[in-house]
């Protein structure tokens, strides 16, 4: 009996995902179902097949699955987009949905009891070490809690997809850290939210693609610019809104530091 594993946006992904699972001796096969291409596998082999999707989508361009693809006689060029079902996308993405599912859960508490939220949550006691993190989890519009969710969306699911669950916590940590840390020694406690993790992502995705010489994030230099724009308006207070410009600041540099002791020395 087959049994649906994943959604492919991309076709080429597709086969190329399906040559490597022949190549080990899996049972697969591909639908197309209106822009979407489908895997199926055998049931009895699903485990299999799940493990070495999430070995794909973390490196979808080693060179194992071209040298499979060789085999099957199919040589083809990847920039996969695999949408997979709501049971593998939590296996796949746990950590980004997490963040999500507590900041969306936070935030329904201030609208209920904004004052509870804030004293609870705030960087307002140092030595209370949950303090340090908590912050992130503090919106105080909608529009910022939108901004936010969506940039941690699209990159930490890039990140936790490439990289892993574990170096996307590590990551997001130590930025939640930094990012408030420094905007408690500069500006005082009165400051929230998850900008300063998503500058990390920001600048983690843009210079790792600068140093390897690919894509992978596909964080181009318009984005960036853009980001680093929004940061400067806000040191310079044009903006119609208050920021947690250090904040910002500590989370590039972050995320900057990440990409720079993570890449990859043998492609260099």
């Amino acid at each position: 009996m087959l049994t649906k594993v994943a959604e492919f946006r991309a076709q080429p992904a597709a086969l190329l995902f399906a040559d490597y699972c022949t190549s080990q001796g899996l049972t697969v096969q591909l639908q197309l179902e209106g822009e979407l291409t489908l895997l199926l596998a055998d049931s009895a082999q699903l485990p299999q097949v799940e493990a070495l999707l999430t070995e794909f989508i973390r490196e979808p361009d080693h060179p194992r699955y071209q040298a499979a693809a060789w085999q099957q006689s199919n040589s083809v060029q990847l920039e996969p987009s695999i949408r997979l079902p709501s049971k593998q996308l939590w296996r796949q993405l746990p950590l980004t949905l997490l963040l999500v599912a507590l900041t969306l859960a936070v935030y329904g508490w201030q609208q209920l009891d904004f004052r509870a939220a804030a004293q609870a949550l705030l960087l307002t006691n140092n030595a209370e070490l949950w303090r340090w993190l908590t912050p992130i989890l503090l919106h105080f519009s909608l529009t910022h809690l939108v901004f936010n969710l969506a940039w941690w969306g699209l990159l930490g699911a890039k990140i936790e997809r490439f990289r892993g669950s574990g170096f996307l916590l590590q990551l997001t940590l130590s930025s939640a850290v930094i990012s408030n840390g420094l905007q408690l020694a500069l500006a005082g406690p009165n400051f929230g939210g998850l900008s300063g993790v998503v500058y990390a992502l920001v600048g983690y995705c843009y210079l790792s693609d600068v140093l390897s010489g690919r894509q992978r994030y596909q964080l181009g230099h318009g984005l960036f610019g853009f980001m680093l724009l929004w940061l400067l308006l806000g040191f310079f207070d044009l903006l119609w809104v208050n920021m947690a410009n250090w904040a910002h600041l500590g989370g590039l540099g972050c995320g900057l530091l990440w990409a720079w002791l993570s890449r990859d020395r043998r492609h260099q």
